[in-house]
Protein backbone atom coordinates (compact mmCIF):
# COMPACT_ATOMS: atom_id res chain seq x y z
CA UNK A 1 0.00 0.00 0.00
CA UNK A 2 2.91 2.37 0.67
CA UNK A 3 4.13 2.03 -2.92
CA UNK A 4 0.58 2.41 -4.25
CA UNK A 5 0.09 5.57 -2.18
CA UNK A 6 3.29 7.16 -3.45
CA UNK A 7 2.79 6.14 -7.07
CA UNK A 8 -0.96 6.84 -7.15
CA UNK A 9 -0.66 10.37 -5.79
CA UNK A 10 2.24 11.06 -8.15
CA UNK A 11 0.25 9.73 -11.11
CA UNK A 12 -3.00 11.59 -10.38
CA UNK A 13 -1.76 14.84 -8.81
CA UNK A 14 1.81 15.07 -10.09
CA UNK A 15 3.25 15.33 -6.58
CA UNK A 16 5.13 12.99 -4.28
CA UNK A 17 3.36 11.87 -1.11
CA UNK A 18 4.94 10.27 1.91
CA UNK A 19 3.09 7.38 3.57
CA UNK A 20 3.39 7.71 7.37
CA UNK A 21 1.73 6.75 10.66
CA UNK A 22 0.65 3.18 9.96
CA UNK A 23 -1.54 1.67 12.67
CA UNK A 24 -0.69 -1.68 14.32
CA UNK A 25 -3.01 -3.66 12.02
CA UNK A 26 -1.65 -2.01 8.85
CA UNK A 27 -5.19 -0.91 7.96
CA UNK A 28 -4.68 2.85 8.29
CA UNK A 29 -2.03 5.34 7.24
CA UNK A 30 -1.55 9.03 6.54
CA UNK A 31 -0.59 10.52 3.18
CA UNK A 32 1.66 13.54 3.78
CA UNK A 33 2.03 15.99 0.90
CA UNK A 34 4.22 19.07 0.98
CA UNK A 35 2.18 20.63 -1.77
CA UNK A 36 -1.31 20.31 -3.18
CA UNK A 37 -1.89 21.47 -6.76
CA UNK A 38 -5.63 21.98 -6.31
CA UNK A 39 -4.91 24.75 -3.80
CA UNK A 40 -2.24 26.61 -5.77
CA UNK A 41 -4.52 29.53 -6.61
CA UNK A 42 -6.94 29.33 -3.67
CA UNK A 43 -7.40 31.71 -0.78
CA UNK A 44 -10.15 30.92 1.71
CA UNK A 45 -12.06 34.06 2.78
CA UNK A 46 -12.31 34.62 6.53
CA UNK A 47 -16.06 33.96 6.57
CA UNK A 48 -15.40 30.47 5.11
CA UNK A 49 -12.42 29.65 7.33
CA UNK A 50 -14.01 26.38 8.51
CA UNK A 51 -14.55 25.00 4.99
CA UNK A 52 -12.66 21.81 4.22
CA UNK A 53 -11.66 22.70 0.68
CA UNK A 54 -9.29 19.73 0.34
CA UNK A 55 -12.04 17.25 1.25
CA UNK A 56 -12.48 16.68 -2.49
CA UNK A 57 -9.24 14.68 -2.39
CA UNK A 58 -10.81 12.37 0.19
CA UNK A 59 -13.68 11.68 -2.20
CA UNK A 60 -11.28 11.01 -5.05
CA UNK A 61 -9.20 8.59 -2.95
CA UNK A 62 -12.24 6.76 -1.58
CA UNK A 63 -13.79 6.48 -5.05
CA UNK A 64 -10.59 5.23 -6.67
CA UNK A 65 -10.04 2.61 -3.96
CA UNK A 66 -13.66 1.49 -4.25
CA UNK A 67 -12.94 0.64 -7.89
CA UNK A 68 -10.45 -1.95 -6.63
CA UNK A 69 -12.93 -3.29 -4.03
CA UNK A 70 -11.56 -1.43 -0.98
CA UNK A 71 -13.95 0.45 1.29
CA UNK A 72 -12.00 3.24 3.00
CA UNK A 73 -12.72 6.30 5.08
CA UNK A 74 -10.59 9.35 4.36
CA UNK A 75 -10.30 12.57 6.29
CA UNK A 76 -8.18 15.71 6.05
CA UNK A 77 -5.84 15.82 9.06
CA UNK A 78 -3.72 18.84 8.13
CA UNK A 79 -4.33 21.48 5.50
CA UNK A 80 -1.87 24.16 4.38
CA UNK A 81 -4.82 26.41 3.51
CA UNK A 82 -5.59 26.43 7.22
CA UNK A 83 -2.02 27.30 8.20
CA UNK A 84 -0.61 23.79 8.72
CA UNK A 85 2.95 23.04 7.58
CA UNK A 86 1.82 20.20 5.29
CA UNK A 87 -1.24 18.56 3.77
CA UNK A 88 -2.16 15.24 5.36
CA UNK A 89 -4.99 12.84 4.63
CA UNK A 90 -5.77 9.90 6.89
CA UNK A 91 -6.91 6.74 5.06
CA UNK A 92 -8.53 3.90 7.03
CA UNK A 93 -9.58 0.57 5.56
CA UNK A 94 -13.16 -0.27 6.54
CA UNK A 95 -13.40 -3.50 4.60
CA UNK A 96 -13.06 -5.31 1.32
CA UNK A 97 -16.12 -5.15 -0.91
CA UNK A 98 -17.61 -8.31 -2.31
CA UNK A 99 -16.80 -8.73 -5.96
CA UNK A 100 -19.98 -8.88 -7.98
CA UNK A 101 -20.34 -9.21 -11.70
CA UNK A 102 -23.29 -8.65 -13.96
CA UNK A 103 -24.93 -11.81 -15.26
CA UNK A 104 -23.42 -11.13 -18.71
CA UNK A 105 -19.89 -11.58 -17.32
CA UNK A 106 -20.38 -14.67 -15.18
CA UNK A 107 -19.45 -18.07 -16.54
Amino acid sequence: AEHIGKVGVKMFLGIVAEVIDWNEDNTAFTLKMGENPITDFVEVPEKYKDIKYCNILCGVLAGALEMVQLNVECSVVKDMLMGDESNEIRVELRGVLAQTMADDYQE
